[in-house]
């Protein structure tokens, strides 16, 4: 478990998301499907369609990072 500070948003995906999309394909996603900015600071989380699987994405301190989680 890690704590956030109350100033960053989350923003989950409604509907699954395919998992094989990469950083651009999920950054694509974020732009054009939710009209969101990824420079933002905000976590954009995905969930894969069994649910087993999340990415979040994020920008911090001038590059992208990636986090993907399996869940067992």
């Amino acid at each position: 478990m890690f704590a956030l500070p109350a100033s960053v948003r989350v923003v989950l995906a409604a509907e699954p998301v395919d998992m094989r999309k990469s950083l651009d394909g999920l950054m694509a996603l974020v732009r054009t499907a939710w009209g969101e900015d990824v420079y933002s600071g905000r976590l954009f989380a995905f969930v894969s369609r069994k649910g087993d699987r999340i990415k979040v994405l994020t920008w911090s301190r001038g590059g992208f990072v990636l986090l993907y989680k399996r869940l067992d």
